[in-house]
């Protein structure tokens, strides 16, 4: 579940290799989504927390970028 509402996720933040997201398999690139779904939810609790922790959200706002840009180089290579 959460590695299909981390595809969905990195679909909408990664149009332009959406056609390759869509159907994607793999114990490695279904890491990378459950990874993401994760880090995501993450940071949108610490978005609304308060009082805000802006270290979490930096950090958490660099880890979503850094899964984005592995799975880009990651489908990109196959």
């Amino acid at each position: 579940m959460s590695r299909e509402r981390g595809r969905r996720k990195l679909m909408l933040r990664l149009p332009d290799i959406r056609h390759l997201l869509k159907g994607a398999t793999g114990d490695t690139l279904g890491e990378m989504f459950e990874a993401y779904d994760l880090a995501v939810d993450a940071l949108d609790r610490f978005r609304n927390q308060s009082p805000r922790e802006e270290k979490l959200i930096s950090e958490y706002e660099q880890l979503c970028r850094e899964i984005e840009q592995e799975v880009v180089v990651y489908c990109r290579d196959r």
